[in-house]
């Protein structure tokens, strides 16, 4: 078995910090296992160096700062499995509420408003914002965080108010105003020109792009036939009867 001296060691240590890790305890886990990796498998008058360089690229995929960043996630987020999983049930406990309440809806059973609530406040205040936080992880630039941003807060702003309007509260228009607005003229021309950029993603950027366009187009004319049939509704006329 190769047997590491004292300069080896000290040089991988060297090494491991100059290739970014920077916490102490991370540097002392990585040197061990790296000194326990070269001590079984180097031949006692093997190559030191070469072996070396073998071994440490096992350890990651573009730089060995990958799992300073990692472990700073998982420590950052301690909660992080309990969170995805908070994520999901409320996924599925929005879907269900979504199909469960919109038949208890048309059926006209009691029951219909409370799914429907528990469906749009679900979505709009649980699985978004958390699938927010998980997604944001894995976007570097800044420029992609901030749309990501705008399009989960957008999505969040329709639902809710999907809910004013079905509960009739007040402030429904003006939310559903502002989120088209907001869609139509911010989230999507940030959303297209930022993806059209990119080869990678420009055929997504371009399909999506034109779904978002059509779902955004229908709200708008939704809207507006709904207003031109709340204007041609007659009003209705109660008729007194004289006092006799």
């Amino acid at each position: 078995m190769y047997q590491l001296s004292d300069q080896q060691i000290a040089f991988i240590l060297d090494d491991i910090s100059a290739r970014g890790i920077e916490t102490d305890s991370l540097q002392q886990d990585l040197l061990d296992h790296i000194c326990c990796v070269i001590e079984h498998g180097l031949e006692e008058n093997g190559d030191f160096g070469a072996f070396y360089q073998t071994v440490i690229l096992t350890f990651y995929k573009k730089e060995l700062r990958e799992i300073e960043e990692e472990t700073a996630l998982l420590l950052t987020f301690k909660n992080y499995y309990a969170m995805k999983k908070v994520m999901i049930i409320s996924g599925v406990v929005t879907v269900f509420a979504f199909v469960v309440g919109s038949v208890f809806k048309i059926m006209h059973w009691p029951g219909a408003a409370i799914l429907l609530t528990l469906g749009f406040v679900g979505i709009s205040l649980f699985f978004l914002p958390l699938l927010f936080i998980f997604k944001i992880q894995e976007i570097p630039a800044i420029r992609d965080r901030v749309i990501l941003g705008l399009g989960i807060f957008s999505g969040s702003l329709y639902f809710l108010s999907m809910l004013f309007k079905v509960q009739s509260w007040p402030g429904a228009n003006i939310m559903w105003f502002s989120n088209l607005i907001l869609s139509f003229f911010v989230f999507l021309p940030l959303f297209f020109f930022s993806g059209i950029r990119k080869p990678e993603t420009r055929l997504n950027t371009i399909v999506s792009s034109i779904v978002l366009l059509a779902v955004i187009g229908s709200q708008f004319t939704l809207t507006a036939l709904y207003r031109q049939a709340k204007e041609a509704t007659p009003p209705v006329v109660t008729v007194v009867a004289p006092a006799n």
